[in-house]
């Protein structure tokens, strides 16, 4: 009988580490398509030589990012825009709550290739 109960507590201990990696796997494809959508709005900001709010509005619908421009958001060719991007990811296990992901870039205006 204590080989059953022991048998099915160890299994719920499996599954929820297997859940724990599974979130750890998922948040890390997560933070991985922040980086990307990253590079991708710097070489945006860059192209266009532009932080207007309306553009910056029209990045983060595109793609589904919060943006907050650190520092320097003027226009002018040659300046370094610092800027944070922050998504959200609900974990199985880790935490109750949605985790926010934030990344921090930076683009020069008007370099690009």
């Amino acid at each position: 009988m204590s080989y059953k109960i022991s048998m099915i507590l160890s299994m719920v201990f499996v599954s929820l580490f297997f859940l724990l990696g599974i979130d750890f796997i998922n948040l890390q494809c997560a933070y991985t398509e922040l980086d990307q959508k990253a590079i991708a709005i710097s070489y945006e900001i860059s192209k266009t030589g532009t932080t207007k709010p309306s553009f910056i509005k029209t990045l983060e619908q595109k793609y589904d990012v919060t943006f907050i421009c650190n520092s320097n958001c003027s226009t002018k060719v040659g300046d370094v825009v610092t800027f944070t991007l922050i998504d959200t990811f609900k974990p199985y296990v880790i935490s109750q709550e949605v985790m926010e992901i934030t990344i921090q870039r930076t683009s020069i205006i008007g370099f690009y290739s």
